[in-house]
């Protein structure tokens, strides 16, 4: 039976944001200055949403996997949850996608000569008008068009197929984990889902990848990975003010707290940038819009015995302490 963790750090949606996540594993003593793993034996559960809306889905996905045996050779785990976003992007439902986020599958030649496509591009746009006008608006136009034609979106598809290594461990993801005195779940559980377990909600999981069809939008919007108040998707107890279902489903899995990504933290009222927590700290929300870049909000959850932290580079802040 592998031991408790002395240590648990977990982090929200990533939305593409790599360089967040290296940020985060620094700060935290999770990884050293190279990248790798030396947080001993710490545990470190990243709630899902790798991918879109950012450029580096692919480098933090890369970065986790690669973690994955290190930190197990040193007594800890890196455990990544299933999001609804990686379920749709690797089922052709793109919607979220970016073109910075198709760039990073391309290749280094078709990444060079992207800049000179579009410029060639956008001149084509230009003259594309009537003799005598108008000239419609460039920028939608030329956005349209990027989008269609980056490098990189037959690449993206193939490495997330269900035969390829990274299609491959998307869909061995769990969809819940329990650790310390906690489930970690990416949307949250609702006591009709909770009834089935931890094991029984990632078996679910399993037989839905399995029986899976290569579109999202064939999917029945019953099944586990759509269903609205499904673990993927529900925002019912972020929402609630009423504990009652919370409580229902921790007392099912036998844990004291919930913690999830999933639902900004500043939609639900919080702080921006701040772990917000709900119902005397049973429930917690992790989500707090990470994004690249340098000035962007940078925080995780540290979870250590009976007490809980919020990480900032700024420091630690006590979220709760042992009852």
């Amino acid at each position: 039976m592998r031991a408790k963790p002395t240590r648990i750090v977990a982090i929200g949606d990533l939305n593409g944001a790599d360089d967040a996540l290296l940020s985060i594993l620094r700060g935290t003593r999770l990884v050293d200055a190279r990248g790798r793993w030396s947080g001993g034996t710490s545990e470190l559960i990243q709630l899902g949403d790798i991918f879109n809306r950012g450029a580096g889905a692919r480098r933090a996905l890369e970065l986790l996997l690669a973690l994955r045996p290190q930190a197990a050779a040193a007594g800890g785990r890196v455990t990544v949850l299933l999001g609804n976003h990686e379920v749709l992007t690797a089922l052709r439902n793109e919607a979220y996608c970016t073109e910075d986020e198709y760039l990073s599958f391309a290749t280094a030649s078709e990444r060079r000569g992207w800049p000179l496509r579009v410029r060639r591009a956008m001149r084509r746009i230009l003259r594309d008008h009537p003799p005598r006008g108008p000239v419609a608006p460039l920028a939608p136009r030329l956005e349209a068009w990027r989008v269609l034609h980056v490098p990189g979106r037959t690449a993206l598809r193939r490495a997330l197929a269900p035969r390829a290594r990274l299609g491959r461990a998307i869909r061995s993801l769990p969809v819940a984990h329990v650790a310390g005195d906690a489930v970690f779940v990416h949307a949250g559980l609702l006591p009709r889902f909770a009834r089935l377990g931890v094991d029984g909600l990632n078996a679910e999981a399993r037989r839905t990848w399995r029986d899976a069809p290569r579109f999202y939008g064939a999917l029945s919007r019953r099944s586990f990975f759509r269903h609205p108040a499904g673990p993927l998707w529900t925002r019912d107890l972020v929402e609630d003010d009423d504990p009652s279902a919370l409580s229902k489903s921790l007392s099912l899995l036998g844990v004291r707290r919930m913690v999830v990504g999933h639902t900004q933290t500043a939609y639900l009222g919080g702080m921006p940038g701040q772990v917000l927590m709900r119902h005397q700290a049973r429930l917690v929300c992790v989500d707090v819009g990470l994004r690249g870049g340098d000035h962007a909000s940078r925080a995780a959850l540290v979870m250590q015995g009976a007490e809980g932290y919020e990480w900032t580079p700024q420091g630690m802040r006590l979220l709760w302490s042992a009852p």
